[in-house]
């Protein structure tokens, strides 16, 4: 079998790996980057939707090639027809996601990495209980080939295996796990303003619907779902639904279907040689399963710590932990607020859910600095599910003690 040499080899060329990858190489580290699609960034399986451009252009540059429409607000639908709207100006933006993948792998590959579509991790290399690369595999030729880095980063999205190999995490939980579907839908009235979630049993039991506009008269219309929740009806059964209840005069362009994790952030994010980053390492937000910022963010915080470790030639998983508690600091606390907001809210009955809605609409600075903020929104569902005041105190604290590990 033949063996190459890296200084970094990432798994996944999404948005976490392919900024994991720019941020190695550019301070002239060997970088690979392994992308088992033969196209980075299709075909997509996202709704699309990005924080404010502050947030976005930390990484890219948002010009318009790469913008589908800006989203200035939030309309929240209760299954009895309750509204609650919120403006909030420059909240973000819904991309054009294929182009944006595109873009940050580019960004790498201009950095030094190289970047290989078609090529899968097939397993992990050790040395002494130390990871220490990958087997790979060109899926073209069926040729396996070793590549031996001095740290392998698993950023293999929802459906990632390395973290597994790794240790640090199991298969997820069904309840864990939305399945997802949604349409690309022209020719029906949408606002080009704000973004619509929809909840209730009939619609997306165990979840949401949305509707996420993509230009003028088009959108991104969609169903999560939880599978344990759905009577035996799949993701695209109540697609089919949704569609015709709230936008049956539309075209139909695209249907993708998929999954996206409402998960527990991960204990730790290291191993020896080894570091997980964006929805590998269950990065995304728990609430809305959204995780484009989130896996930007964490490939920052991973490559800081990759940075500091190659420097001082110690890849060790005590020299890499720095970047447990500085994602703890910068989003996991936040992440876990949420999960905990989603593990109420999804769980609710519909005639609760419309209670807690209006309860929502009733709540004073829900909102600023263009989010929710999770602590109102948390204390606004602990009032439907007063119960599991104690429940979920112990298991933020419990999430501290994680976090707070150095």
């Amino acid at each position: 079998m033949e063996s190459e040499k890296f200084d970094v080899v990432i798994i996944g060329g999404g948005p976490a790996g392919a900024r994991t990858a720019w941020r190695t190489a550019s301070r002239g580290y060997s970088t690979l980057l392994l992308e088992k699609r033969p196209r980075v960034g299709f075909p997509v399986r996202c709704a699309e939707a990005v924080g404010p451009r502050e947030d976005v252009e930390r990484y890219l540059s948002l010009d318009e090639s790469l913008i589908s429409s800006p989203v200035n607000g939030v309309v929240l639908v209760s299954p009895g027809g309750i509204r609650y709207e919120a403006e909030m100006p420059e909240i973000g933006f819904i991309v054009d996601r294929e182009l944006f993948d595109r873009r940050l792998a580019e960004i790498a590959a201009g950095g030094g990495a190289v970047v290989r579509t078609g090529h899968q991790a097939m397993g992990l290399l050790r040395e002494n209980s130390r990871i220490r690369g990958v087997v790979a595999k060109d899926l073209s030729s069926g040729a396996l080939y070793q590549v031996r880095s001095r740290v392998t980063v698993g950023a293999d999205g929802v459906e990632s295996i390395s973290p597994r190999w790794a240790g640090l995490k199991t298969g997820y939980r069904p309840e864990e796990l939305m399945s997802c579907a949604q349409e690309l839908i022209s020719g029906i009235d949408v606002s080009l303003r704000y973004i619509e979630f929809h909840l209730g049993t009939r619609c997306a039991p165990g979840g949401y619907a949305w509707v996420f506009p993509k230009g003028k008269n088009s959108a991104n219309v969609g169903v999560g779902i939880n599978p344990l929740r759905s009577g035996g009806l799949r993701a695209t059964d109540y697609l089919e639904r949704f569609i015709a209840a709230r936008c049956a005069e539309g075209r139909r362009h695209r249907l993708v279907v998929g999954a996206t994790a409402v998960a527990r952030g991960l204990p730790s994010l290291v191993a020896d040689g080894y570091v997980a980053v964006g929805e590998a390492a269950n990065q995304n937000n728990p609430f809305s399963g959204g995780g484009i910022i989130n896996a930007l963010e964490g490939a920052d915080l991973a490559a800081d710590a990759i940075l500091e470790a190659l420097e001082s030639n110690d890849q060790s998983a005590n020299r890499l932990k720095t970047y447990n508690k500085n994602w703890w600091n910068s989003v996991g606390r936040t992440n876990e607020i949420f999960y905990q907001a989603a593990r109420i809210l999804y769980r609710l009955p519909d005639g609760e859910m419309d209670r807690a809605l209006a309860r929502l609409k009733r709540e004073k600075n829900l909102i600023s600095n263009k989010a929710i903020k999770p602590w109102k929104l948390l204390k606004v569902l602990l009032l439907s599910r007063p119960a599991l005041v104690f429940q979920v105190a112990g298991s933020i604290g419990k999430g501290i003690l994680f976090g707070n590990r150095s």
